[in-house]
């Protein structure tokens, strides 16, 4: 299916937001299995295609917005059911905009979370081993 590549937005389009991929801009294509009825944004995919993260307010949040993340074994498989990054990772206040780096280890967020300046800070949280086929 042609979702399973390419680049990696959401949109309103459908009434709420969701994520969507193009190929080659290419006509968009919802992804249905890392949406919900509620907002699923931001998406931000690892390098090699096996990662997804991107922030919701679906049922289960920690608060307004939390993390979650998806992986794959190959770039042409559908990704798996998202799970949300728990309570190390997301707060009551909003946790937002994640993006990974290259490598898959660190990931950097913003966050209004109590302790913060009120507005939306920078986190940053690394891991020893990546998510996916690739560990």
């Amino acid at each position: 299916m042609g979702h399973r590549g390419g680049r990696y937005f959401s949109s309103n389009r459908a009434g709420s937001q969701d994520i969507y991929s193009s190929i080659d801009f290419g006509p968009a294509q919802l992804v249905p299995e890392l949406n919900t009825t509620l907002n699923d944004v931001r998406p931000n995919v690892r390098k090699d295609g096996l990662e997804i993260v991107f922030d919701s307010n679906r049922p289960g949040t920690f608060g307004l917005l939390d993390i979650y993340t998806a992986s794959r074994a190959t770039t042409a498989d559908q990704w798996s059911t998202a799970t949300n990054l728990g309570s190390l990772i997301n707060s009551t206040g909003n946790d937002a905009r994640p993006t990974l780096s290259r490598d898959g280890l660190t990931l950097l967020f913003g966050s209004n979370r109590a302790g913060g300046d009120g507005q939306s800070d920078i986190y940053i949280s690394r891991r020893e081993n990546r998510t996916g086929n690739d560990q």
